[in-house]
């Protein structure tokens, strides 16, 4: 009994001494749990010069990104509907694809001449009223004409504004119906692009903000616009539910055509003149957020504070100074190659969680 207690206090003693003499290595090899550990963790080992940038400040810009189909701002598919005909054959078309028109300017014309007939008795009993006819008579008369007017009139249609004609889908000697689509005009000096938000950045989404768009035809060549329309209601398409979103273009270029697929960056926050670092020389910790700073040719675990990103870099509100050094991948500093070994017997070097 004697022996074993001797043994027990010697084997104590040697536990005492060996945590004295190796107390930081063992601290070295234990998680990261606050910042005041940190600061007492600088690594020691060689640095690689490819991986130190120096903190520089510059723009930054929060975005959500979108995609959606450019199309004028005002277009009309005309029929002669709108003009209250039920159709007729056609017997001239005055335009032509690509044509510029004026408001009010005639488009197409169907055949009229009963229209034109009746109009014409209507406005000579006008006249015959207005000489001979009681006042009853005269206003009869006078509404009997109108009346006829606007019927020999619904025979031709008429530009509704000022555009171009982009498509016309009949020709002359055609039987057509009312409600049949005959131009296709658009308002080409002002064009808007019809994009989806998600639910939860239609939160961040409002109107009067800038917006950066670029069309899959024209690419590395970006417009500006504005947020003209959130919409009150949202859509919900294979489970996905968005929010329509209308963006208006600034400037019109003249390879715009209906149609063309379109990216757009809607700028929700942004920060001029601030100190920014890539992303990826960030990690977390359990209660910080952690760059590595180089001192010295040492790594030194150091907090910041943040503000805005941009998903490919991040403003430092605290922390940091211009000039600093800082290892640009954090996350391979933070997750070392399984040969990583420090002088306590192979065990990895500690780790940032990510």
């Amino acid at each position: 009994m004697r022996k074993k207690t001797v043994i027990f206090i010697f084997t104590i003693i040697l536990i005492i001494t060996g945590i004295y003499f190796y107390k930081d290595k063992i601290l070295d090899v234990l998680p990261i749990y606050n910042s005041s550990r940190l600061r007492e963790n600088a690594y020691a080992e060689k640095i690689d010069p490819g991986a130190i940038i120096e903190v520089k400040t510059g723009n930054i810009k929060k975005t959500v990104s979108t995609s959606g189909y450019i199309k004028p701002e005002n277009e009309a598919y005309l029929s002669f509907a709108t003009t209250g005909t039920t159709g007729g054959t056609v017997e001239r078309i005055f335009s032509q694809r690509g044509e510029l028109v004026e408001r009010g300017q005639q488009l197409v014309k169907l055949e009229d001449k009963q229209e034109h007939l009746n109009y014409l008795k209507a406005k000579n009993d006008y006249e015959l009223a207005k000489i001979t006819g009681s006042p009853s008579q005269i206003e009869e008369a006078k509404l009997t004409m109108e009346v006829a007017l606007d019927k020999y009139e619904s025979k031709t249609l008429k530009a509704p504004f000022s555009g171009k004609i982009v498509d016309i889908f009949i020709e002359e000697g055609d039987f057509i119906e009312g409600s049949s689509d005959v131009v296709y005009i658009i308002d080409d000096s002002s064009y808007e692009v019809k994009v989806s938000v998600s639910e939860v950045d239609c939160l961040s989404v409002a109107v009067g903000q800038k917006v950066e768009i670029e069309l899959d035809i024209l690419k590395g060549q970006k417009f500006t616009g504005t947020v003209a329309e959130v919409a009150e209601y949202a859509k919900i398409e294979s489970g996905v539910v968005t929010v329509p979103v209308t963006l208006l273009i600034d400037e019109v270029s003249h390879y715009f055509k209906p149609g063309f697929s379109a990216t757009a960056e809607i700028i929700i926050d942004s920060a001029e003149d601030v100190m920014i670092i890539p992303i990826t020389a960030i990690s977390q910790t359990d209660s910080d957020i952690v760059v590595l700073k180089v001192e010295q040719n040492q790594i030194l675990p150091t907090p910041v504070k943040v503000g805005i990103s941009d998903s490919f870099y991040q403003e430092v509100t605290a922390g940091l100074n211009t000039g600093d050094k800082i290892i640009v991948n954090n996350y391979q500093r933070n997750n070392p190659p399984q040969n990583s070994r420090n002088p306590l017997g192979g065990i990895p070097m500690p780790r940032i969680r990510p």
